[in-house]
């Protein structure tokens, strides 16, 4: 542990004292749910699972396989065929347009415009590009979603595309906005949205947010705190004790010598090229095997770094701070729902890695694996037909879970579990949720103060950033 970590933290949020802040706001209070310490599940009185009836579903899914963000230096770069991957998947197109979530124009793309700063991959495709595979992957879930969810039998949610009942959500970049094309293509069929379209003259309309708006992601654009947080990681993260011993050892094996950063090996960086080699059948580099795992696990652990903190007592706070909004969605459109104000059934939000695994560490689910491409974070909402009481299900990639937290709060019904919304939705209330209004106020206070003072030592040249390194620690990590 350095020895920064070591140090008491006497913090302080708009002049309260880290102890009055931890009274003041009941989202410091930590709280161990680690598996060993799940208790045991209480069982309640069951629920037939013939008496539910599916009411609405939000889908927030990482996008589908891509070409490189980032590469290893020293290694020879991967090819990746413009003619193979830049084709489009069959059956997966439409007329649809891209609007802000105020109905205003699609706003510009910063992230974007970066990756076309980058140039071309070898082979001709750009950098963080969605491939064919990727087309394929998302077209695939669109279809999984399809056979869960829609149809004509009273189980599901509907049977055509509809826009009333259906809303389309996605961050600004070219992958997660194809990847939204093709999801939907699975689940309505493109012929069928090509229809829609024809008879109504309207096109398919998905939503975005701006750079500085943008909460589908854990966004140091919008919080200077994370910004703060994101970049210690990341700065900070080739030079962990527990980081560093495996970097210098790859450093070694590859040939790379110095203290620039360009000669360094990032973790995150490296798993990003060796994965989209892997996911496209292209050869990960002979050296490189014998620390592939490694590479995996360190990239993990800076990854959560990157939204959660290294300090214990920041985990809570800068979890809230990176998921807090995006929970506040899916709490609004439950709410939005029940009450008629937005009659939404089916919820698909098209974001990335970092959406999933922030909001996986946030519910205390499994975080230990890097979230797969086109992985998939499920809200199921429930009614009883007997006795009109709303429950929920949490899907992981298909698979039913349960959120410590809750354990002793669901009821247990076949192979599945629900729980009923009151103690879900006090459950976010209480512990997940962060108002627009309260998200202001933590990030503008110096509760990180720390990570500041050690921020400003690196850009007073302890640690001098070049001009890539200081755009890739003003974006999210995995973006």
């Amino acid at each position: 542990m350095s020895s920064s970590r070591k140090k008491v933290l006497y913090l302080t949020v708009g002049g309260l004292s880290f102890a009055g802040a931890l009274g003041a706001w009941t989202y410091f209070k930590r709280n161990a749910y680690d598996d060993d310490d799940v208790k045991p599940e209480k069982v309640a009185t069951k629920v037939k699972k013939s008496d539910l009836r599916l009411k609405q579903v939000q889908i927030i899914f990482r996008h589908g396989a891509r070409t490189p963000i980032h590469l290893i230096p020293n290694v020879e770069e991967a090819t990746y065929d413009s003619k193979k991957w830049k084709a489009i998947y069959p059956n997966t197109l439409y007329d649809y347009e891209v609007l802000n979530v105020d109905g205003g124009p699609q706003p510009e793309s910063k992230y974007q415009a970066h990756y076309e700063k980058l140039g071309l991959l070898k082979g001709g495709c750009q950098y963080g590009m969605l491939t064919y595979l990727g087309q394929e992957q998302t077209l695939n879930l669109g279809k999984q979603i399809r056979k869960a969810y829609i149809g004509k039998s009273p189980g599901k949610l509907m049977y055509d595309y509809d826009p009333n009942l259906v809303y389309c959500r996605t961050t600004n970049m070219n992958r997660t906005k194809d990847s939204l094309r093709c999801v939907l293509a699975g689940v309505f069929g493109a012929e069928k949205l090509k229809e829609y379209t024809t008879k109504t003259g309207q096109k398919i309309k998905f939503y975005t947010a701006t750079q500085s708006d943008e909460h589908l992601f854990p966004n140091p654009h919008t919080c200077p705190m994370l910004r703060q947080v994101n970049r210690a990681a990341i700065v900070d993260g080739v030079n962990i004790p527990e980081l560093k011993e495996d970097r210098l050892e790859i450093e070694k094996a590859l040939g790379l010598s110095g203290s620039e950063w360009k000669t360094k090996i990032h973790f995150i960086s490296a798993r990003d090229d060796i994965i989209a080699r892997k996911a496209h059948g292209l050869e990960i580099p002979k050296i490189l095997v014998p620390y592939k795992d490694r590479i995996s696990r360190n990239a993990v652990k800076m990854f959560t770094y990157s939204f959660t903190g290294q300090h214990e007592l920041q985990n809570d706070i800068c979890l809230k701070l990176s998921t807090g909004r995006t929970i506040a969605h899916f709490r609004n459109a439950i709410q939005d729902f029940l009450s008629n104000k937005r009659p939404v059934r089916l919820h698909l939000y098209s974001a990335h890695d970092s959406s999933l695994m922030a909001l996986l560490l946030a519910f205390k689910l499994d975080s230990r694996k890097w979230p797969p491409f086109a992985s998939n974070l499920v809200i199921e909402l429930y009614e009883c037909n007997v006795t009109k009481k709303y429950y929920v299900i949490v899907r992981y990639n298909g698979q039913a879970v349960i959120i410590p937290k809750l354990v002793e709060k669901y009821v247990h019904f076949w192979k599945e579990s629900v729980v009923p919304l009151e103690y879900f939705m006090k459950y976010l209330n209480e512990e997940k949720v962060m108002e627009a209004k309260e998200y202001k106020r933590v990030c503008e206070s110096n509760i990180l103060e720390i990570i500041s003072e050690e921020i400003e030592k690196r850009e007073e040249g302890v640690v001098k950033l070049d001009e890539e390194v200081e755009e890739m620690t003003d974006n999210p990590a995995g973006l």
